[in-house]
């Protein structure tokens, strides 16, 4: 259909994946334990699936990238362990970490593609090439993507929207 024409002809542009963390790498659920210390640490959980398509995405010619509000260290651990290119956490407005990518990589917005499910994704989502929610994103998100994936987040959303890419 064509829809889907529309989808597959901007994602061969695509050059680098941009994800959100909560709800799209993991399933939004916020996990907490104490240690010995008594200090309050997040425990985050990610899908195995999720962590091979990086591998994926890097030997097909695609880079990585996680733009969070969110600032666990859960996920700069998760983003070495897979390589990714760039990791900006802390950061409600994510527009300003768009802009620092495109100036570090000289890509242009269409050859960016990312997954996000709740407002601060929205500015983000409505500048670059590829816009994708995961099947769990709120109302609003869903309206102004191009692709919504079949998997919910931290259940193989960032794996779908790979596999499209490749």
């Amino acid at each position: 259909d064509k829809k889907t024409a529309t989808i597959l002809k901007k994602a061969k542009k695509i050059k680098m994946l941009i994800t959100d963390v909560d709800g799209v790498l993991t399933d939004a659920t916020m996990n907490f334990i104490t240690n010995p210390q008594k200090e309050l640490l997040e425990v985050k959980k990610f899908c195995a699936y999720d962590g091979l398509a990086c591998h994926m995405l890097r030997d097909g010619g695609i880079k990585s990238a996680i733009i969070t509000g969110g600032n666990a260290p859960a996920t700069e651990k998760r983003a070495a362990s897979l390589g990714m290119d760039f990791l900006y956490y802390n950061y409600l407005s994510k527009g300003p970490a768009l802009q620092d990518i495109l100036k570090k990589t000289g890509l242009k917005a269409e050859e960016i593609a990312y997954i996000g499910d709740d407002f601060i994704d929205m500015p983000v989502l409505l500048e670059v090439g590829l816009a994708c929610a995961v099947k769990t994103s709120i109302p609003e998100v869903k309206k102004i993507v191009h692709y919504v994936t079949k998997k919910e987040g931290g259940r193989g959303a960032f794996r779908e929207v790979t596999e499209l890419l490749l």
